[in-house]
């Protein structure tokens, strides 16, 4: 069941990039115990995430925690309550396996330097250089020092530090080629030269090194850097300079005459616009998808050619990570930005009003409809702004529908446990489990080849109990990894027993029993009316086997065999099922281990009774 979030109090913001403090209204201030500093580092690296007491106590005391461990994070949580002014526990909640910070992103530094980012980027997109390098400074201007200076150098720490210290010379880096399109490389180069000797082996820092002196009539300069790289790559690497790099060194050489875009000081035209829109949450690159390269092309060839993108499929197949990859290729195509808008379809608050969709929008844009009325949908909104819009976890089709035709030169995709067919013309991919190859090197990506290609037969044990399904795998993996200790094979046999499976496949906010649980909530509110699927869905997990047909099904329910079919399509509809190419239906065992839990439930029971009072024989198909 998703957890409620509380808003914490408004004067309430933090800083790690540099010593951890917090401000409490008035001031900033630090945590000054170490146990304390790190918890709290540690919650806000994980913010509005439940961190497992199991993951703190790692982080805390690595391999050797004392006895007492758990008591003494409860007392650092509640002291940490304290010194926030947080004694009711609205911020610091405490949520099975752990604790959440319920803390929004922009009050953390790092939150509020990542969409100030993002917002650069996108003016930079959009033809802004001059904006674009205000957003690159503020953002840069958020670092006091080494990130998370006074916090001990755990796994997650090192972790979070080495990507901050990335963000921050990439950040240089787009800072700097927003300034070379403004003509100012007579005044970079003095920096580009500290730079490029404190990052010798950094490509793009080169090629800005080469470019400002080419522009600054240094020929012949330039084209030295480019040889003084090469020879350092060939040296130390054993490689050429990227394609790109000797690209531009080929120009430099025919004086190509595009490489001087501007005169010194100059700015380029300013483009004719409206006010820009605010950078709008958009969930980070997985930048890795396993096994989806078909899937993935599809469906932005799909969203090229105008179609509305359908990513369908399997409960914890990844349908989310597969449309938000796809925002992110696309990304660049749709300079109105890039917005996120979770639909709730499997939430037990039930899905969103299709009207949320268009306000979120009209947010992100600076704008508001002109209708309070979810039939005017997206025509309410202002046009002219190439926007690409992911509506996640859609339950029927008719929340997108009532949107109406998406604006011109805009995009949307769409994730759903169904297949939207009544949304014609659009681009469908569905999504199951993975290959074992695939799911393989999706445990080699987390964990490291050596680790798992030491243990192959453990390794396609465990791929087979997470069902090769992206979620449950990427769950095993975190786990993993925060144990080094563990084998894969002790790990495999934990999930030997079904009935204990959903219970080590949680960690920190990721667990298949709530994904599950969103299936059969959408099974039960929209495809299930007479009973039928679910009633079929108890009796399959009490099957020990994975795959039935229509017959099975028919003679296992009693049913006729056009009704078992209706009910193995709502299956799948939900996302419980995969259809087979020979006819026959695939339930996952993990799907199993959750109705049978459910099958314990008096809840549960009570549901399916009522359900088992209305008709049965006059089902029609769903889909």
């Amino acid at each position: 069941m998703p957890i409620p979030r509380q808003a914490p109090p408004a004067r309430l913001r933090f800083r790690l990039m540099g010593p951890v403090e917090f401000h409490d209204g008035v001031q900033w201030r630090g945590i000054g115990s170490a146990k304390q500093r790190a918890l709290l580092a540690m919650l806000l690296l994980k913010a509005d995430q439940v961190v497992s007491l199991e993951q703190l106590v790692a982080e805390l005391w690595d391999d050797h925690p004392p006895a007492s461990a758990s008591g003494l994070v409860a007392g650092y949580a509640w002291r940490l309550r304290r010194a926030l002014d947080d004694r009711d526990g609205q911020v610091l909640t405490t949520r099975s396996p752990g604790y959440r910070l319920v803390v929004a992103p922009e009050t953390i530094d790092i939150g509020e330097c990542e969409r100030l980012i993002r917002q650069a980027h996108a003016d930079l997109a959009a033809g802004l250089p001059e904006a674009a390098v205000e957003g690159f400074d503020a953002a840069l201007a958020l670092w006091r020092g080494v990130p998370l200076a006074d916090v001990r150098p755990t796994p997650l720490v090192m972790a979070e530090v080495a990507r901050l210290e990335e963000t921050r010379i990439a950040t240089v880096e787009a800072r700097i080629g927003a300034e070379l399109e403004l003509g100012r490389h007579s005044m970079l180069l003095p920096e580009l030269k500290v730079l490029v000797s404190q990052h010798p082996l950094r490509e793009r820092l080169h090629a800005h090194l080469m470019t400002a002196l080419y522009r600054d009539g240094q020929q012949a300069v330039a084209l030295g850097a480019y040889r003084d790289l090469r020879r350092l790559l060939v040296d130390e690497l054993g490689i050429e300079p990227s394609e790109s790099l000797r690209e531009l060194e080929q120009r430099i050489l025919r004086n190509d005459p595009s490489l001087r875009l501007h005169r010194p000081g100059a700015r380029p035209p300013a483009r004719v616009t409206t006010s820009s829109p605010p950078a709008s949450r958009f969930p980070a690159d997985p930048v890795t998808l396993h096994g989806r390269g078909a899937e993935l092309a599809r469906l932005v060839g799909g969203v090229r050619s105008g179609r509305v993108g359908v990513v369908q499929g399997l409960a914890g197949a990844g349908k989310t990570a597969l449309a938000v990859r796809a925002a992110h290729e696309l990304a660049a195509e749709y300079p109105g930005g890039s917005v996120f808008v979770p639909m709730g379809g499997g939430t037990s608050d039930g899905p969103a009003e299709a009207a949320r969709a268009v306000r979120v929008l009209a947010e992100a844009l600076g704008a508001s409809p002109t209708s309070d009325h979810p039939a005017s949908g997206w025509s309410t909104l202002p046009t002219g702004r190439r926007v690409l819009v992911v509506l996640d976890d859609v339950a029927t089709a008719a929340q997108v529908r009532v949107l109406g035709p998406v604006p011109a030169g805009s995009a949307l995709i769409v994730t759903s446990r169904s297949g939207m067919t009544t949304l014609d013309g659009a681009a469908r991919v569905s999504v199951g489990s993975l290959d074992t190859e695939d799911a393989l090197d999706m445990l080699r990506y987390h964990l490291g080849a050596e680790r798992v290609d030491a243990e192959p037969e453990a390794a396609r044990t465990l791929v087979q109990r997470c069902d090769a399904l992206p979620l449950a795998l990427r769950i095993a993996a975190a786990r993993l990894a925060t144990r080094q200790n563990w084998s894969l094979a002790a790990f495999a046999a934990r999930l030997a027993d079904p009935a204990g499976r959903l219970d080590a496949l949680v960690c920190e906010s990721m667990t298949m029993r709530d994904c599950l649980a969103g299936a059969v909530r959408v099974l039960s509110r929209y495809g299930d009316g007479d009973g039928l699927a679910l009633r079929a869905l108890r009796l399959l997990s009490r099957l020990d086997r994975g795959t039935v047909s229509v017959s099975n099904l028919a003679a296992l329910s009693g049913q006729p065999p056009v009704a078992a079919e209706v009910a193995a399509e709502r299956l799948v509809d939900a996302g419980l099922a995969e259809a087979l190419p020979d006819g026959r239906y695939r339930i996952p065992e993990l799907v199993r281990a959750h109705v049978r839990e459910l099958g314990r439930s008096p809840e549960c029971d009570q549901v399916v009774a009522l359900n088992a009072q209305l008709p049965t024989t006059t089902a029609r198909p769903h889909r």
